[in-house]
């Protein structure tokens, strides 16, 4: 009798908790800072977005998502989960030095969370990446370069890889395992008519200079060495004037005070013990330009009357308590009635005076900016 009632009382604090979610007044998280990502919530379960990054088409799987962020001291749990793994594997990091004589090597990890330290740093790194590329992945991009080249073979095709910690070899001797050369894998599978290059570090001060600490991108002393490499690649073939030197260095953290934490850094939360980054950008002489963006549905070019912050950020017009985003500054562009267009969902156009008659097209991920 006494497990019955035993088995009926948890039975009911089971269904307690699972009804507490479907009252009215819970208040359903969608966002979570500290693990930087979007969060499952009840009502996806019944009125499921197809392009939803949390979507699922099984209503069984919506639910299990929704149960597993939804659940009631969530936060308190994944924080102290982390911690208490952080702790162990510290201790165990500690004790292998003492074993290994890796006191005084910069090039170890700490780890941190699901993250890593580099050293005694303060710099966040992913753990190295020891698989090598989905193959059959980078051959159906080769193809489709194949399918480019075909339809426009006087089109010239360049590659950059701007690498990160975690696709060196610096870490191969505390690991004791060699890490995927990535970029090496796109280099053997490579067309010929294709050129490519990639950043490359001197040492690890090198890329302590060149990256953000907290953030997985380059800074924008780094984005100035992808430059520089991307135009080095293309003089080869085109008749280029000499390469832009910035007019001046923007520290937008001491104009406005502040200092940011990059994705890394956000998804530790107050794991994370170090100094937050800076956040300065450089000022270039560039000839007259005109601007637009295109309409990804009808292809049509809409005038623009600027892209970028960059005036009002050195002038100091922003409004610091809407808040100071790099994101908002390379990526937003103005028409003139004051509609503003992100570059995540629009082309942005430029069209140069000095242009000479080509076009270049540059694709990829958010270090275009």
């Amino acid at each position: 009798m006494n497990y019955k009632s035993s088995a009926a009382g948890a039975f009911l604090i089971l269904f307690l908790c699972l009804a507490s979610y479907f009252v009215p007044f819970t208040r359903q998280k969608t966002e979570n800072n500290s693990e930087n990502r979007t969060m499952a919530t009840f009502n996806m379960v019944f009125n499921p977005e197809a392009g939803s990054v949390v979507y699922h088409a099984s209503p069984v799987e919506r639910l299990d998502a929704a149960l597993s962020d939804q659940f009631v001291f969530r936060e308190f749990v994944i924080r102290n989960y982390l911690r208490f793994f952080n702790f162990a594997e510290n201790a165990a990091f500690n004790l292998t030095k003492l074993f290994t004589g890796h006191q005084n090597d910069r090039y170890i990890l700490k780890p941190l969370g699901k993250y890593q330290l580099i050293g005694d740093t303060g710099y966040i790194t992913t753990f190295p990446a020891i698989k090598p590329m989905n193959k059959a992945l980078l051959q159906q991009k080769m193809e489709q370069l194949d399918y480019i080249h075909e339809k426009f073979p006087q089109l010239k095709i360049y590659f950059y890889y701007v690498t990160n910690a975690f696709d060196t070899s610096w870490f191969n001797n505390y690991l004791g395992i060699t890490a995927a050369d990535h970029y090496q894998e796109l280099l053997d599978v490579k067309p010929e008519y294709v050129k490519a290059a990639h950043l490359i570090y001197k040492d690890l001060d090198d890329y302590m200079n060149l990256h953000y600490k907290t953030d997985h991108h380059w800074n924008h002393r780094g984005a100035r060495r992808g430059y520089e490499d991307i135009y080095a690649m293309m003089r080869e073939d085109f008749d280029m004037g000499d390469i832009r030197v910035p007019l001046s260095e923007n520290n937008v953290s001491k104009t406005y005070d502040f200092v940011f934490l990059g994705s890394y850094g956000k998804a530790l939360g107050d794991l994370y013990k170090y100094s937050y980054d800076d956040f300065s950008f450089y000022e270039y002489d560039f000839p007259k330009w005109k601007t637009a963006v295109i309409n990804p549905e009808s292809r049509e070019e809409i005038e623009v009357v600027k892209i970028g912050l960059y005036d009002e950020y050195r002038d100091g017009k922003i409004n610091k308590k809407i808040g100071i985003d790099h994101y908002a500054m390379f990526g937003k562009a103005r028409d003139e009635a004051g509609k503003t267009y992100d570059d995540q969902q629009y082309p942005f156009v430029i069209k140069n005076s000095k242009g000479g008659g080509k076009n270049l097209l540059i694709y990829g991920n958010s270090f275009n900016r």
